[in-house]
């Protein structure tokens, strides 16, 4: 064994030490390491310094034939010898020449033989050339293979040449490598890649140049297919290269991203993991072939063992044997309560994909006839396989198996949903169950959030079994809502087309062919009034006043649609007392739908898990909360998605948003860069010119600035837009005043104090109390605002409005570094010169690690709570009022704290609160 042992070392460790070896001459070193430790990665790294630096790497890895790894070799050889192109090396090319026919052949090729006419080529060539050996995945080789080149090794490291070989292992002794390690000079023993370092390694693979980074749902994607193998860097970039070939990564704001819902991510063939199956024998990948395809509805336990066994046509002493089998592999993991799961996703996505459709539905048949053979088939057992089979003629009982299942209190929302619309498939329009079993699926579609998913279902299974002779009018004016309601949640209203023929059908039972053509009409431009208008008349025509059902797609639908929030249509959308009706109406014009309906239709609303509306909703949350980096992710989601599918009609909202975040982080090539992506004309246009506003202003073209906004302005409000309008006139107002432009400063402050009156909205009202107050120089208007301001929880807005009521207060300290902090933690470095600034001013100073300091453990959670409505402007009795507690005892509490802190006034508490120097308790 060498001298020199690295050990537990990381890919730099590793690195470090081979390029110590790299400089030098005349090594032998073993590198070794579990799976998922980089030998081979380490090892590319290695050769491509090396032949950098002007050596001649031989890589000759054991690969998937490593019989032949001799023939390589010299195949390398000869390679090199041209290369160097000298004429007293040409006896050279006939000697491994010749050692080639006789590897090729067989004969007169023992050890020493080959390893010594080997060795003397490496001998010949070393003074002409520095030479690096390099045998990845040395422990596989052949015995008699690995016997030769250990003799090569030894006997190349007299005429200096060094050799590098890898082992799988933490500690590889014994077999074909323990003679290796025996004269080994050194060894590095690696540990596998952490989370992280796998991640900075993955723009090398994610790109030809390695110069982009990587988005975090990428990376978290990859991460949960692969497991414990996302350590693995060969795993990692073999897939990475199967996501790029198949077209699923894209560049969206300097981020390859994730584009698409196309097939799952799989382990790359011929994969380690996918041999090491294929060796476990017939039964053993039949059997995880079937908990595969089972695993995409529940977990299969120990407890199913037998009939899995049936479905695998094995007894249960040969499937418990291959199960065993698969644990001891590490194919499959024991989980809780029995489970059996497979230890990379990526696999079970591979299996699943390998064997297609058809398998799985003989599968999913068989089991169901082993199931009914079985008296009484149980309902809860049978139904998960009834429902993955394709669709067949009419079939009563089983539509009864399936919905008994569906209504057992131990199937969840989502699972029900499948069920009945299995059921569905097997029932006959005719079947007095149908209408009941169609208002259950709208009724859990709609419960379970799956407004996308009742979309496709009515197109594609629903509409072509309602026609003549069909349901109610009543049920098909109900359908009709909800499939209008699922349409217009998601963005989706360009599919209208497929809804009319139900609508002309709705029509005919009615009579009503102009109500039911007005109705699409209003739907179709977004016109809510007169979509409330044509649903009242509906509602009144086919009965369904007193439809819950029709109600609660009703009330989806007009949410949905643009408006103020909700008021044209309040027999359908509850209007609660908290929040009130203000705090919807920016969520309603810039069509966060789940925000309007959470609070319009709260109780009765389900938000969706996934879909384009809750993917913007939460964008706009995050941005909100001053999650920006998340907020960026998120909209390189929704732009992923939309290079891959672009449906018509889909709001832009998220770019928007997500080219503010970039020019606040004076990055405008990558805010103009989102900008580009806009199509012309949207209702996100007032947002579009609040972007491009604040980018003229960042490059010092103020006067651009204000004319192009104004402009922009003007022909938003002759084309009706309200979305950002506010915004776009408070980022003008700033401009202009910080430009000394009174004229100006006064012509927006009117034009916004107008649109005040006209649109009073919270954002509104807020806006003009901030902007009026910072003119006049009124604290009380601005103190307003800055409450405003709280109350929509936009940190950014807070920030804003604290910088305002910071340059109008007599006491602008704590105002002031509370904006500072924000506006340093969410990165915008375009808006903090403005702060720093005011901060010189009034000669406040301010250290960036007394503010980030967290250490508040001297107050307690209720201590804490009151400063931090004090830092907010709120008075004693206010601060009693949200604590429920008495004015008398927060007085105590103020005097108390008082004492321990040193400060004098509540304002010195709050500035000491901001700034981080409250001690702990009893300092």
């Amino acid at each position: 064994m060498g001298a020199t042992a690295v050990t537990n070392a990381g890919p730099d460790d590793a690195q470090a030490a081979l390029d110590r070896v790299l400089t030098g001459s005349r090594a032998i070193w073993v590198l070794h390491g579990p799976a998922g430790s980089g030998r081979s990665t380490v090892l590319s790294g290695l050769a491509q310094r090396g032949r950098r630096s002007g050596a001649a790497v031989l890589a000759v890895p054991a690969g998937p034939e490593p019989e032949t790894v001799l023939l390589r070799l010299t195949t390398q050889l000869v390679e090199l010898i041209a290369t160097l192109d000298r004429p007293e090396l040409v006896s050279m090319l006939s000697a491994v020449a010749w050692l080639r026919a006789r590897l090729e052949s067989g004969s007169g090729t023992g050890p020493q033989t080959t390893a010594h006419d080997l060795i003397t080529v490496l001998a010949t060539l070393a003074p002409r050339s520095r030479i690096v050996l390099q045998f990845d995945d040395f422990d596989l080789l052949p015995p008699e293979l690995a016997t030769v080149l250990t003799l090569v090794a030894e006997g190349a490291r007299a005429t200096g040449t060094v050799t590098v070989a890898t082992a799988a292992g933490r500690d590889p002794g014994g077999g074909p490598v323990g003679k290796l390690l025996a004269i080994a000079d050194g060894t590095v023993g690696l540990r596998p890649l952490t989370a992280a370092e796998t991640t900075a390694l993955l723009p090398g693979w994610t790109t030809r140049a390695g110069r982009i980074a990587s988005d975090p749902a990428l990376v978290s994607a990859v991460r949960t297919a692969l497991g414990p193998l996302f350590g693995n860097p060969g795993t990692v970039g073999a897939t990475i290269t199967g996501l790029r070939v198949s077209g699923r990564l894209s560049v969206v704001d300097e981020h390859v991203c994730l584009t698409g819902a196309g097939p799952p991510i799989v382990l790359p063939e011929g994969h380690p993991e996918t041999l090491r199956l294929r060796r476990l024998g017939p039964r053993a990948r039949r059997l995880a072939a079937i908990i595969a395809v089972l695993s995409e509805q529940s977990v299969p336990t120990l407890e199913r063992l037998p009939w899995l066994a049936s479905a695998a046509a094995l007894t249960p002493s040969v499937a418990g044997q291959a199960l065993d089998d698969l644990v001891r592999a590490g194919i499959l993991r024991g989980g809780t309560d029995g489970a059996v799961e497979f230890a990379v996703p990526a696999l079970a996505d591979r299996l699943r994909l390998e064997h297609g459709l058809r398998w799985r539905t003989v599968l999913h048949r068989r089991i169901v006839r082993d199931l009914l053979d079985r008296h009484p088939a149980d309902p809860a057992e049978i139904a998960p396989h009834l429902a993955e089979l394709p669709p067949s003629p009419p079939d009563p009982g089983t539509a009864s198996l399936l919905l008994d299942a569906a209504a057992s209190g131990n199937t969840d929302m989502p699972t029900a949903r499948r069920y009945r619309l299995a059921a569905l498939r097997l029932l006959a329009p005719s079947d007095d169950r149908f209408p009941e079993v169609l208002r259950a699926l709208l009724a859990d579609s709609l419960a379970a959030g799956g407004y996308g998913a009742l979309a496709d279902d009515l197109a594609t299974v629903v509409a072509p079994r309602l026609a003549d002779p069909g349901p109610s009018a009543r049920l098909s004016a109900t359908v009709l809502m909800c499939w209008l309601g699922a349409l217009a949640h998601e963005q989706r209203l360009a599919e209208l087309d497929v809804v009319r023929p139900l609508a002309a059908e709705v029509a005919h039972l009615l009579d009503k062919v102009p109500d039911c053509r007005l109705l699409l009409d209003a739907v179709n431009r977004a016109d809510r009034p007169a979509a409330a208008e044509a649903v009242r008349a509906l509602a009144r025509a086919s009965g369904a006043e007193d439809d819950q059902l029709f109600a609660l797609g009703a009330g989806i639908l007009l949410g949905a649609l643009p408006g103020d929030g909700g008021r044209p249509a309040e027999e359908w959308l509850v209007l609660t007392e908290m929040p009130p009706h203000e705090d919807v109406a920016e969520a309603a014009e810039v069509l966060d739908t789940v925000s309007v309906l959470n609070v319009l239709l709260r109780g009765r609303y389900q938000p969706p898990t996934s879909g384009f509306a809750v993917d913007w909703h939460m964008v706009r949350q995050a941005y909100r909360e001053g999650e920006w980096d998340a907020a960026l992710s998120l909209a390189r989601q929704l732009e992923g998605d939309r290079l891959w599918w672009d449906p018509p009609r889909r709001h832009r909202f998220a770019s928007v948003f997500a080219a503010e975040i970039c020019a606040q982080r004076a990055q405008p090539d990558r805010a103009a860069d989102w900008l580009r992506r806009l199509p012309f004309r949207t209702s996100a246009d007032a947002y579009v010119a609040w972007v491009r506003c604040l980018l003229h202003q960042s490059e010092g073209q103020h006067d651009e600035a204000l004319a192009r906004g104004w402009r922009d302005y003007a022909e938003c409000r002759e084309r009706g837009v309200r979305a950002g309008m506010e915004r776009l006139l408070a980022r003008l107002l700033h401009g202009a005043r910080q430009q000394g432009d009174t004229e100006t400063v006064t012509r927006l402050l009117a034009e916004l104090e107008s649109l005040a009156v006209r649109s009073p909205t919270a954002s509104v009202q807020e806006a003009a109390l901030v902007c009026g107050g910072l003119v006049r120089g009124d604290m009380e208007s601005v103190r307003a605002g800055v409450k405003l301001a709280r109350q929509s929880g936009d940190v950014f807005r807070i920030a804003e409005a604290c910088t305002a009521f910071g340059e109008v207060s007599p006491v602008p300290g704590p105002s002031l570094l509370e904006a500072h902090r924000t506006l340093r933690r969410l990165d915008a470095v375009t808006a903090l010169p403005h702060v720093s600034d005011l901060l010189d001013r009034h000669r406040i100073s301010f250290s960036p690690d007394r503010a980030d300091r967290t250490d508040r453990a001297g107050l307690d959670p209720l201590e804490r709570h009151i400063v931090g409505l004090i830092a907010s402007g709120r008075t004693n009795r206010q601060i009693a009022a949200a604590l429920q507690v008495s004015e008398k005892r927060i007085e105590a509490r103020l005097t108390s704290l008082f004492e321990r802190t040193g400060s004098q006034s509540r304002v010195e508490l709050a500035a000491a609160w901001l700034q981080g120097r409250l001690g702990p308790a009893g300092s």
